[in-house]
């Protein structure tokens, strides 16, 4: 009987490749996990660091919003060149929303910071409750400064036509329901904000819940 004879030799070569082939295999899979696992967990902290800054803005238009006002509120404006002393109480009710959110903007502007890394990560659709936050921002703004150098300023001093009377005192109440909070469910800018966390929750949340 013929015998083959066994290259032992050629066999360890083979299993020393095979083996260097599992061991990259192996060492590739866990370096691409590892990829994974860093790109899921950046996305997770900017998820969580977003949602976070959005409870505070709403936290921040609160106290901006709150009915109550302190003694000395509104009285860092800076008064106008001749401002009627009859004025001024006026004026500075007003600036009280503009004062309060300058001592708070913090949030605002840190939330702002991250809204372009937020869309290149979560796409462009998910850009939209960054910019209705500013936007409701602005108007409460603007609804104090239209209030003060307009609205209740010229409350009682023009001599207006029922009709333009009519208008007005709409007016002044559709601007005082923007910079007040009512504390009632149907509140305007209340609504408004929790139709803005909902959405930013829905897009947060699917990452967030994953851990």
């Amino acid at each position: 009987m013929n015998y083959t004879s066994i290259d032992w030799g050629l066999i360890l070569d083979i299993l020393k490749s095979i083996s260097i082939i599992i061991a990259s295999g192996v060492a590739i899979y866990g370096i691409n996990s590892w990829r994974r696992e860093t790109k899921w967990r950046r996305k997770y902290e900017l998820a969580e660091d977003t949602l976070s800054l959005f409870y505070e803005v709403q936290d921040a238009i609160e106290t901006i919003r709150s009915p109550i006002s302190y003694s000395g509120e509104g009285k860092s404006r800076k008064q106008l060149d001749n401002e009627k002393p009859e004025d001024s109480d006026v004026l500075d009710m007003a600036y009280t929303v503009i004062e309060r959110f300058e001592k708070n903007n913090g949030p605002f502007y840190k939330l702002r910071a991250l809204k372009y890394r937020f869309i290149t990560i979560f796409g462009v659709e998910s850009e939209k409750p960054f910019n209705d936050i500013v936007k409701l921002t602005n108007k409460i703004l603007s609804a104090s400064n239209l209030l003060g150098n307009r609205y209740w300023i010229d409350q009682g001093r023009k001599k207006l036509s029922e009709k333009q009377s009519d208008h007005h005192l709409k007016k002044i109440q559709e601007f005082e329901d923007f910079i007040w909070d009512s504390y009632e469910e149907d509140d305007k800018v209340r609504t408004q904000l929790k139709t803005i966390i909902n959405e930013i929750e829905k897009t947060c949340e699917s990452v967030l819940k994953r851990k």
